[in-house]
């Protein structure tokens, strides 16, 4: 840049069209005046110093925005810049924002003054506008009250809620079959979980008994009156044991074992009747429970035979016999017969000394008495 330069106060004396080239440092001792200053390089009139809008700048901030400070100057905040396309503020008061607000974060809309109206939310299918307030629009079931967002619960609907707030199936809030003079019938409804699909589904009772538990369970076998036998899985039944109900007749074609009959009333008998008979020849013998007719060889030695208690065996008969192998000997031991708890005829023990001889005796509960008897 040249410029043309007089001493003194001239008008007009430089300007852009009186170019002078000035070499090496020109030091200026009294004061420069012009009205214009010309830039050759910009092709331009340089500005003065009562042209320049800003003659100071407070604060060293980078990418601050300048804030007007006074008539001359400005001054930078570390709370208002711009970098990389974002405006960073502490507080923003606009009237109007425009664009996308894609990124905006923590907006509560309590904090917005006046609040968000429903009016002014895009609403969905189950709320409505109602004076301002934004009100979800219930269906059968649902209900909504200071509480909450809930379920209409029926008192007899066989539902209720837990003490952790889950919906729970409550057969007790339902109401008793029996009710009104009710039972069940085959077309009642039961629920039903379906592993193999997965899902609920109902079923009438007729349904569950002839295809399900008639199924399970064991079946009659044979012809009518024939008494069942437990099978391997059903039950099984025999020609020969028969109940003819009409008559009140238990018929048996074969053999009956027990170890104890009670006949409440008279027994009538068409065949034999057989009771257990055994030899003994041991010293001291204890009547059995099976014991019926004991004959007792007494050819070696003397027997002594204990009957059972006598409360223990009310009506009970048992026949002791003496026997002897050898014929040709006629002499023998003696056979005693004999009870601890109570007596025989009133007496402690009896005694049968003749061959062949025999006692049969009953228990009345309390003691035994001899109801028939042979020989000494």
């Amino acid at each position: 840049m040249a410029y043309n330069v007089l001493k003194g106060t001239v008008e007009g004396s430089v300007d852009q069209y009186g170019d002078q080239e000035i070499s090496g440092i020109k030091i200026f001792k009294n004061t420069i005046s012009a009205s214009v200053f010309y830039d050759t390089d910009a092709q331009s009139p340089c500005a003065t110093l009562k042209d320049v809008a800003i003659t100071q700048i407070k604060g060293q901030q980078r990418d601050a925005l300048l804030i007007y400070d006074n008539d001359t100057g400005a001054r930078s905040t570390h709370n208002l810049t711009f970098s990389d396309n974002c405006l960073a503020a502490k507080n923003v008061r606009a009237e109007y924002f425009m664009g996308s607000g894609e990124k905006l974060t923590n907006l509560p809309a309590y904090q917005i003054e006046g609040g968000i109206k429903a009016s002014q939310v895009n609403l969905g299918p189950p709320f409505r506008d109602i004076r301002g307030n934004l009100q979800m629009i219930t269906a059968n079931g649902i209900k909504v009250d200071r509480s909450g967002l809930g379920i209409s619960l029926s008192t007899l609907g066989g539902l209720s809620v837990d003490g952790s707030n889950n919906l729970i199936i409550d057969p007790t809030k339902a109401n008793n079959v029996n009710s009104e003079g009710q039972n069940l019938s085959d077309p009642d409804l039961l629920l039903v979980s379906d592993a193999s699909r997965g899902v609920v589904c109902n079923t009438t009772l007729n349904n569950l008994y002839e295809n399900y538990i008639k199924n399970k369970i064991p079946h009659a076998d044979g012809n009518t009156g024939q008494l069942q036998i437990k099978g391997k899985k059903d039950f099984a039944s025999d020609a020969r044991l028969t109940y003819d109900a009409s008559n009140s007749i238990l018929k048996v074609d074969g053999c009956v074992s027990s170890s104890d009959i009670e006949i409440e009333n008279s027994l009538f008998c068409r065949g034999a009747v057989s009771n257990n008979i055994k030899m003994i020849t041991a010293q001291t013998y204890e009547v059995q429970p099976n014991d019926y007719t004991i004959l007792c060889d007494s050819l070696k030695n003397k027997i002594i035979v204990t009957l059972p208690p006598a409360c223990n065996n009310t009506g009970r008969i048992l026949t002791i016999k003496k026997t002897h192998t050898d014929k040709f000997k006629l002499n023998s031991n003696s056979i005693i017969i004999k009870v601890e708890e109570s007596s025989i005829d009133l007496r402690d023990e009896i005694i049968m000394k003749m061959n062949y001889s025999f006692r049969t005796v009953q228990s009345d509960g309390e003691n035994w008495w001899v109801i028939g008897s042979l020989g000494s």
